[in-house]
């Protein structure tokens, strides 16, 4: 019976102390959600922190957020409501501290090594919260463990960091303060394993590693539960519960010793087997025993209650978000500026009133429709794709674009599309703010065109002049090719103002500009400073002689007659050219420049252009001592004419001569045309020389006319600038072969198919009175269609080209009943293959080398003799 006794009492016991178990477990389990409840709401309002930082600083000026000061000011304008045990850090993306919320203590620190801070440099975390492993502040030397966030621009670049380190010392007194009994444990331990607080045996488990302890392993099973083992920290036993936070790397445990249920239960035993006599006092013993602590444990689950029902005012909190909420939806029904929501496919989910305002449509007509059918078709669909890379790259776009309303009217708005990502990082939802710009674009491009162009030509003006020179000169020092600045003055454009009036004079100024746009490539600049004032920026020279070509242009332009109603003008150009970097390092220096040049081609008698370039200066010099040799060659007798026979390629004999002018200088000796026509041209004195050698070429031919046929010609080379100038009379020249009973035929015009298109517009009338064209490097321009047109009666042609090309251009000039030259012949091969591709004439230095007339002379009387005979 003893022993029926004592199990009895054994078995209720043991009962008792399971349910013991039992109660605490369930009471862990309460506290456990209690801490829970702290932990999240703690972490949470530092997180609206750095969300409302990250926000500021995003819509700040580029500017204004590199700027320490700004950044500190905006940090230390916001107190924190957490009592010091959390500051706000902004680290840019170098990983320095650059402001902070508690002054300038950790100003300069580096915190690049810092898991918080690597894990948003290649945007690990996707643009959420993270949450680092507890560590020692490396300024404040506190324990600590930080939220971080990923700060970014308006157009998704990586700016920095904005970190909250947390002061663990907080939850160790809050933790402290919520135990109601010195057997119980708290621990908050980051999903790393490193335990961030724990009351008691704080100073001994900061930072402690967990991961090899019964606490993961449960993790790993479930995110909650309950669990009984040997504490690591003080070796003490315990019943366990555990809650990893949801959405947050941090679990939070809650233990209870169950050391006193162990020590009542072995001394239970003890006194079960003491016997039956003792069996009522220690069942009395145990039984008020059993009462005093069953009251304490029903005491200290009243007061976890308690602290569990303070976990609602934090859910009061959660509910003010929700207000929050709402005052969000007033200001999206309320915004000035439409608001457009869309799914992942875009959609229409919503639109505010101030969207239905902007396009004409009810919310109704537009859930369900595709947002890019509100767009107008001036989008076209590359800039839609472009729309769509940036949003998938970026998250976000910002731009304008061409809106389409209900009544078709289309819409110039500015809009920002911003993408919402779902908890696995993928596009949820995409708003849309816009706003009509179509007004304030057109007034903004009116005042700047005002501000940029000259009113009259539409030229830009000397504002527009001065950035697009600093545009040019920045390319230049990237690229490393020169860049010119041409200043053109009109000459005498005062007296067309004076004599024919203001209004033709402005008619005059828009037909120079047209002109001057027409000489230049698209990519150079024309502006009109002012007057009759123009500049030409010319950029990256490959071929310093492309400068010099468009001067010669713009001089050709200028030199033509201008109809200005029923008024014709004429006007022509001086222009002043300098070079970047070669003649100054700034604007300055280059205007001036290029003024005075203007100004010197003014002085040397106007309708020419003028250098301005220290590494020209001793070439600039020597051209002019040129230019005052030269005209005096004439007068001097120092022009010499030579003679490149001219081969009849069916029966060999020398039918013609090209006339070849020299210069025989007094000091440099016998100059070719390479060296005196250039400046001979560029100085006018090319019609003086081509009169001169026209009237030796005419008096050659009569005489070699009379030696060997009448028949016989001499071809004579015109340049273009014989032809542009005015006072060409090629009457006298007419007149002149009149004189000496010459035939017109006698003489063939020598020309480019180049110069053909330069002046196909001029009075180029010789065909007209049969002295016969002779287009010279036939095929190197676009002289097909002027074969025709200006009555050519021999083309020249080069076997350097191609003996294939030759023989397809004979095959057509004689198509055309057009003769061949054939000039350059240097080898047997050449000739034999052009003489069999029915060829007519040739000429080159295998026949012949370019001789004087004596000797050319004798030529053809040895070629008469056997006739004679």
């Amino acid at each position: 019976m003893a022993v029926l006794a004592i199990a009895v009492v054994v078995n209720q016991f043991r009962t008792a102390h399971l349910e013991r178990e039992h109660s605490i477990q369930m009471q862990t389990e309460h506290y456990v959600k209690a801490v829970e409840a702290h932990v999240t709401y703690s972490i949470q309002s530092v997180d609206l922190s750095l969300i409302g930082f990250a926000n500021a600083i995003k819509v700040m000026p580029a500017k204004q957020s590199r700027s320490p000061e700004t950044m500190t000011e905006l940090l230390s304008s916001r107190e924190s409501s957490f009592n010091s045990d959390y500051w706000i850090t902004f680290i840019d993306p170098k990983g320095n501290a650059v402001a902070a919320s508690i002054g300038n203590s950790v100003i300069g620190a580096s915190y690049a090594d810092r898991d918080y801070f690597k894990v948003h440099v290649n945007n690990d975390a996707h643009g959420k919260l993270f949450i680092g492993a507890p560590s020692i502040g490396r300024v404040s030397k506190k324990r600590l463990f930080f939220l971080s966030r990923r700060v970014e621009n308006a157009k998704g670049e990586f700016m920095g960091v904005v970190a909250a380190p947390l002061n663990v010392d907080r939850y160790v007194r809050v933790f402290e303060n919520s135990r109601l009994d010195s057997d119980v444990s708290i621990a908050l331990i980051h999903a790393g394993g490193k335990v961030i607080a724990r009351v008691p045996n704080f100073e001994k488990a900061f930072a402690r590693d967990m991961r090899a302890t019964p606490l993961f392993d449960n993790v790993s099973k479930a995110p909650s539960g309950s669990f009984k083992s040997v504490s690591v920290i003080d070796n003490l036993s315990r019943i366990f519960s555990y809650r990893v936070i949801n959405g947050l790397p941090l679990i939070v445990v809650v233990g209870n010793n169950d050391a006193e249920t162990t020590r009542l239960l072995q001394q239970n035993y003890l006194v079960g087997g003491a016997g039956l006599a003792m069996l009522l006092l220690l069942m009395l013993g145990a039984g008020h025993f059993f009462l005093r602590t069953y009251r304490r444990q029903e005491e200290r689950e009243h007061r976890y209650r308690a602290l569990y029902s303070a976990s609602h005012d934090m859910e009061r909190q959660l509910r003010a978000n929700e207000e929050s909420m709402k005052q969000a939806s007033l200001l999206f029904q309320n915004s000035g500026e439409g608001m457009m929501v869309t799914d992942a496919q875009g959609l229409i989910l919503t639109v505010n009133p101030a969207f239905s305002m902007l396009s004409g449509y009810a919310e109704k007509e537009l859930i369900g429709r595709h947002a890019q059918t509100l767009a107008s078709s001036r989008n076209d669909q590359e800039f839609f794709d472009r729309l769509v890379e940036g949003v998938n790259e970026t998250g976000h776009w910002k731009g304008e674009i061409w809106h389409r309303n209900k009544d078709e009217e289309e819409l110039l708005v500015a809009m920002v599309i911003n993408t919402v990502y779902d908890e696995q990082g993928k596009p949820f939802r995409y708003v849309a703010l816009m706003s009509d710009i179509t007004q304030k674009k057109a007034s903004e491009e009116i005042i700047w065109r005002q501000a940029n162009f000259d009113t009259l030509t539409g030229l830009p003006n000397r504002r527009m002049f001065h950035e697009h020179l600093r545009k040019e000169m920045k390319k230049t020092d990237r690229s490393q090719l020169p860049m010119a600045l041409v200043f053109v003055d009109l000459d005498y454009f005062k007296e067309i103002n004076d004599t024919l009036g203001h209004d033709k004079g402005d008619l005059l100024l828009k037909e120079v500009a047209t002109r001057l746009l027409s000489c230049v490539r698209s990519t150079d600049t024309v502006a009109r400073l002012g007057g009759d004032e123009f500049t030409v920026i010319i950029g990256e020279l490959r071929n310093p002689g492309d400068v010099m070509r468009t001067a010669q242009e713009i001089l050709q332009q200028m030199s033509r007659p201008f109809q200005l109603g029923d008024n014709i003008a004429h006007i022509s150009g001086s222009i002043g050219i300098t070079l970047y970097p070669e003649d100054g390092a700034d604007a300055e220096t280059l205007i001036k420049n290029a003024d005075q040049a203007m100004y010197t081609a003014k002085q040397q008698g106007r309708n020419r252009f003028n250098y301005f370039a220290p590494f020209m200066q001793e070439s600039t010099h020597a051209r002019i001592n040129l230019v005052n040799d030269l005209r005096q060659a004439v007068s001097h007798n120092q022009l010499r004419l030579m003679y490149q026979p001219i081969i009849d390629l069916t029966s060999g004999a020398i039918v013609k001569a090209e006339a070849l002018v020299r210069w025989q200088h007094p000091l440099r000796g016998l100059l070719s045309p390479a060296d005196f026509i250039t400046v001979a041209e560029s100085s006018g004195m090319m019609i003086g020389i081509g009169d001169w050698v026209f009237q030796q070429a005419a008096r050659q031919a009569r005489q070699w006319q009379a030696i060997a046929s009448p028949a016989f010609q001499i071809c004579v080379n015109k340049s273009a600038s014989q032809f542009r100038d005015d006072s060409s009379n090629y009457q006298q020249w007419l007149d002149f072969l009149h004189e000496l009973q010459l035939k017109p035929k006698s003489i063939v015009v020598e020309v480019t198919d180049k110069l053909l298109l330069d002046v196909a517009n001029s009075n180029i009338g010789l065909g007209h009175e049969h002295m016969q064209i002779c287009l010279d490097d036939f095929g190197t321009g676009c002289a097909l269609t002027f074969l025709k047109r200006f009555r050519v009666d021999y083309i020249k042609i080069n076997p350097a080209d191609g003996l294939l090309i030759c023989e397809a251009m004979i095959a057509m000039a004689h198509k055309l009943n057009i003769k061949v030259i054939a000039e350059g012949i240097e080898t047997p091969q050449q000739l034999s293959a052009l003489t069999a591709s029915g060829c007519d004439f040739g000429q080159g230095y295998l026949l012949s080398k370019p001789i004087l007339a004596e000797e050319l002379q004798e030529k053809l009387q040895k070629q008469v003799e056997p006739v004679n005979k």
